[in-house]
Order: structure tokens, then C-alpha cells, then sequence
């Protein structure tokens, strides 16, 4: 845990017409939203409570009332940008609705890619700097992924055997989709994440519809159709 300090001499005294509940909501949300910009510019490892507390302009006093420690405040931030992608992929899914399952994932890794793309920021907490945030971060990482499972289940179905696939097919699907996510952000390129969604299609597809025709499509998906 980072050494405490004097009270960040920036933090805002607050209007004392403001229900306090209010207060402390708005300082745990700007605490998180710090937490996910330092984060993606230094590194999980390189942050410190400081950085967050400077970016946020809120009281050491204040990070210390509301949060454990650097990991607790990484922990929750992380859980409020896995919400908003889960949310983000899920309007996408349903908004598909009536149109073949693989359209319907198609939309939601586009929906996906689009936004990752759009906020390096999200993209790097959520898809790196994880990795590197210790054990409780790892879980959360994998329950993160579960939570895309429900999209996958319907292909058990569509794909006409879905008895023959393994109970983790889903799980072996998001894997290998994530791995290549995280390859690209990794080296920086995720503003141009979108490029990889034909790949993307074919790799969370193919255990469901087989090799051509999860060929098909990804081809479609290149050409736009």
C-alpha cells in the first residue's frame, strides 16, 4: 500500500448543500475514472495512490475513506468498465434480434472492437493491465469473460450438434477471440482493432459451425454484407 501524505491541498471542500451520499459518490467515481487513465498511461505496477489522487483532485483522507488500498480502487474500476462493455455488447446483441445467430455475434464483437477502439484507455485496463494487477484481479478477469457466455450458448443450437460440443466450447471460443484482442492492444495498435473483426467472427464461430463455414463467414463480415 502506498504511503499516506499530507491531504491533496486540490481536493474540493464540497458544497454543503449536497447530501453527503451524493459526496462520496462523486468522489469514488472520479477515483475510478483516475484510476483507469493512470493506470492505462503507467501500468498497473507504476501507479500509485498519488497519481490517482492528483488526477481525481480528491484528498488522500478522502481515496483512503472510500477505497482499501491502490488494488481495491483498481478492482472496482475495473468491475464498472467491464459493466459498461457487457452492457455495450449486449445492446448490440438484442438490438440483432431476428437475424441468424452469427449476425447477432458479429454485432456484438463489432460492437465490441468499436468501442475498445474508440477508449484506448477501457481497452488497456480492461484487456492488460489486469494481468498484472494480482490474483484478485486474474479472477475477476475470468468472470469477466464468463459473463459473454450466455451470447455463445445459442450456438449450441444453430450449429446442429450441439451435443458433441464440449461443456467449455464458449469458454474456448471467448479465449481465443480475447487472446487476439489483447495481442493488439498490447502492442498499441487498439485504435485499429476493428480491422481484426473478421478474424474475430471466425475464431468465436468456428467451434459451432465448423472451419467453412465459419469461413463464409468471415468473409462476409470483410466484405460488409
Amino acid at each position: 500500500m502506498d504511503s499516506r501524505s499530507t491531504s491533496n491541498p486540490r481536493s474540493p471542500i464540497g458544497d454543503p448543500g449536497l447530501p453527503q451520499a451524493y459526496v462520496v459518490r462523486s468522489q469514488r467515481e472520479r477515483l475510478r475514472e483516475a484510476m483507469i487513465r493512470v493506470a492505462a498511461a503507467k501500468g498497473y505496477e507504476a501507479t500509485t495512490v498519488a497519481d490517482v489522487i492528483e488526477i481525481a483532485g480528491i484528498s488522500e483522507d478522502a481515496f483512503y475513506e472510500a477505497f482499501e488500498d491502490k488494488q481495491a480502487c483498481f478492482l472496482e474500476a475495473y468491475d464498472a468498465v467491464i459493466d459498461v462493455l457487457v452492457a455495450h455488447v449486449t445492446t448490440a446483441f438484442e438490438a440483432a434480434e431476428g437475424e441468424p445467430w452469427p449476425d447477432r455475434i458479429a454485432a456484438g464483437l463489432r460492437a465490441m472492437v468499436e468501442l475498445l477502439a474508440a477508449e484506448a484507455d477501457i481497452a488497456r485496463m480492461a484487456m492488460v493491465e489486469v494481468t498484472a494487477a494480482g490474483d484478485a484481479a486474474r479472477e475477476r478477469y475470468r468472470a469477466a469473460l464468463a459473463r459473454f457466455t450466455p451470447f455463445l450458448e445459442e450456438g449450441r443450437a444453430y450449429s446442429g450438434q450441439g451435443d458433441e460440443l464440449p461443456p467449455d466450447t464458449a469458454r474456448f471460443a471467448i479465449g481465443g477471440a480475447t487472446s487476439m484482442i489483447f495481442d493488439e492492444i498490447r502492442a498499441g495498435r487498439g485504435p485499429e482493432l476493428l480491422r481484426l473483426l473478421p478474424d474475430l467472427v471466425f475464431a468465436v464461430l468456428m467451434p459451432y459451425l465448423g472451419p467453412e463455414a465459419a469461413e463464409d463467414e468471415m468473409r462476409r463480415v470483410a466484405r460488409g454484407d
